[in-house]
């Protein structure tokens, strides 16, 4: 029998042997390629359970800021009855600040001797919701001034204006929010009135020496001494008091006014009725001096006022007067100041 020759029978050993290394190294490489995605595998399952990683000093920074915003809305909430809060459908915005500057200009300087605002008025707050009650539930004049602040003064004013107007054309709800507010040598505080029947009233109160509330009543309707369309009509010659809204005029007719240099022109209007005129005074009197820190403080526009106003002749324009006098801050009349 004749033998195969060696050489044939070597190169099929080296054959099977590269083939079998090859194989072991495509197993190999499997085998890789399934541990490095089981490892990616338990680490994405890891990160998920624990979620993402934080830096801890900014999470000890949000703590913080979470804990003082949630400090500064206790505050808030803890003291509602003096903030401002919507109450009513109608009136859901209130004053953003306790302070007279839109309502009765003055100086806002603080000084800590002096009274200023209704002291813990949240404290306070049954007692002004029964007298501002007992204020516009009253039947009769007698009782109406019984809660009003000078009562002395306004009694007979009040007989007067009542002849012309109902005493009471409201059904009172209840009291909305109150804000104390800053005048030297005063305690006084403005409140929401709520009505079932008719939109809300904001009026302003008073704290006396012997710690009685009391109304404003001549703010609360706007008082004057006469009607605005009267006035417009007979063109009186003596000083007449009026509570008004004062503006900076964009545009001033020429018969309006004279034309002195001195002469200072404001827009003049009824805070419920229509008729605008213009009235001129002389800036540099001192009489004059406090109008002009009202107008400034409230910016020179709607600025709510306390004038005497007159017509300088009888054959005067009908647009233009003159004032006469200065009454008070904004629609109130401070007679006497606490000290």
């Amino acid at each position: 029998m004749t033998e195969l020759p060696a050489k044939p029978r070597l190169s099929r050993q080296r054959r099977r042997e590269a083939l079998l290394n090859s194989i072991a190294k495509l197993i190999g490489c499997t085998a890789l390629v399934v541990t490095v995605a089981v490892v990616l595998y338990v680490i994405v399952v890891q990160i998920d359970k624990e979620g993402p990683r934080v830096d801890p000093t900014y999470i000890e920074d949000t703590l913080a800021t979470n804990q003082n915003r949630s400090g500064a809305f206790s505050k808030y909430r803890n003291n509602r009855s003096v903030l401002p809060r919507p109450v009513s459908p109608v009136d859901e915005t209130a004053p953003q600040t306790p302070s007279l500057t839109n309502t009765l200009p003055g100086p806002q300087a603080p000084e800590a001797s002096i009274p200023r605002g209704i002291e813990d008025i949240d404290k306070k707050r049954l007692q002004i919701e029964s007298t501002i009650k007992k204020f516009f539930t009253s039947k009769t004049v007698i009782e109406k001034a019984a809660c009003s602040r000078d009562r002395a003064r306004v009694t007979s004013l009040m007989e007067v204006y009542y002849q012309k107007h109902p005493l009471n054309s409201t059904t009172w709800h209840n009291l909305g929010w109150v804000l104390p507010m800053d005048e030297k040598g005063h305690r006084f505080a403005y409140a929401q009135t709520l009505f079932s029947d008719a939109d809300p009233i904001c009026v302003i109160i008073e704290e006396s020496a012997n710690g009685e509330i009391l109304v404003d009543w001549e703010s609360s309707v706007r008082y004057s001494e006469l009607d605005w369309q009267e006035f417009l009509a007979k063109r009186p010659d003596h000083p007449t008091l009026f509570r008004v809204i004062a503006s900076k005029p964009h545009q001033i007719p020429e018969t309006a006014t004279s034309a002195q240099a001195n002469q200072e022109v404001i827009e003049i209007k009824h805070p419920a009725e229509q008729g605008t005129v213009y009235a001129y005074f002389n800036r540099d009197d001192p009489q004059f001096s406090s109008l002009i820190e009202q107008l400034k403080l409230g910016n020179w526009t709607n600025v709510p006022l306390t004038l005497r106003l007159c017509y300088p002749g009888p054959t005067s324009n009908a647009r233009a007067v003159r004032i006469a006098g200065v009454e008070g801050k904004g629609w109130l009349i401070l007679q006497h100041s606490r000290s």
